[in-house]
């Protein structure tokens, strides 16, 4: 299959405008996991609005908690998102939370790729640590960690050429593989890597400006809270949906010319 070049570009400009677009599908998606996080974030003493400077805040656990909710309400928000950019297939109520076999695959597929990144970037970590060590250059157990944090972005970059296995996994598409994904998306892994690194840049913005505001008002009130809560919740969903929706534009493009090659090699004489 010849090389497909993404038109980065192009890409984030067209992911963008189908987000902000197109508002009222992810409140419809997304409105009743915030409603849940926040409602959990009470429970366990608001550890969302929490900092390491907060004598009285809440339990490790409540945070532990609230963020495997916010983890599995994400991916159910992407894989929902990505569905209905590709399929248009929009949740008929705002009251609607999705939670299927979908989402489990994706939460299986999304480990796979985590523990592999994370075991490649431990081992060269270790090895420049010692490398370093033997050189006289420093003591091993700093350097490694120093290593492995940044083999870890590095070995990110090189993964995002599976990333197409994550829209097959939403649109049930068994035919695009960790394989096929990366062999699709030969030439084009900075494109995809810094493309949901753009998409996640206004909400993490925003999340900042949010967070400025709370610690500026002060967090004494309930309904203070309950709102900061909600609102950041909603902050994280849609980074998730913007980031679907740069999975699911790409896709669409990789996958056209994908069928225009099978399509090609079909009529060629045997």
């Amino acid at each position: 299959m010849p090389e497909i070049n993404l038109p980065f570009g192009e890409a984030v400009k067209r992911s963008f405008n189908f987000a902000f677009n197109h508002i009222e599908a992810f409140v419809k998606i997304a409105l009743m996991w915030g409603i849940l996080a926040c409602f959990m974030d009470y429970l366990t003493g608001f550890p969302s609005l929490c900092t390491s400077a907060d004598a009285d805040c809440a339990a490790e656990e409540g945070l532990n908690f609230y963020v495997l909710i916010m983890f599995v309400g994400g991916i159910s928000t992407t894989v929902s998102y990505i569905t209905y950019v590709i399929t248009r297939e929009e949740n008929k109520s705002f009251l609607t939370m999705r939670l299927g076999k979908k989402d489990f695959k994706y939460i299986w597929a999304l480990l796979k790729l985590i523990f592999a990144g994370i075991l490649i970037s431990v081992c060269i970590g270790m090895f420049l640590g010692g490398l370093c060590q033997a050189f006289g250059l420093g003591e091993i157990r700093r350097l490694s960690m120093i290593f492995t944090l940044l083999s870890f972005f590095i070995v990110g970059i090189f993964l995002s050429r599976y990333c197409l296995v994550f829209p097959a996994i939403a649109l049930e598409n068994k035919e695009i593989t960790f394989e096929k994904s990366y062999q699709m998306t030969k030439g084009n892994m900075n494109a995809v890597f810094w493309g949901l690194f753009v998409m996640s840049l206004p909400m993490m913005l925003t999340n900042m400006i949010v967070f400025s505001m709370y610690f500026a008002i002060g967090s004494e009130n309930l309904v203070i809270n309950l709102l900061f809560s909600f609102v950041t919740a909603l902050i994280s969903l849609f980074n998730d949906a913007l980031k679907g929706s740069y999975l699911a534009h790409i896709y669409q493009y990789f996958m056209y010319f994908y069928r225009q090659a099978q399509n090609r090699e079909e009529v060629l004489p045997q």
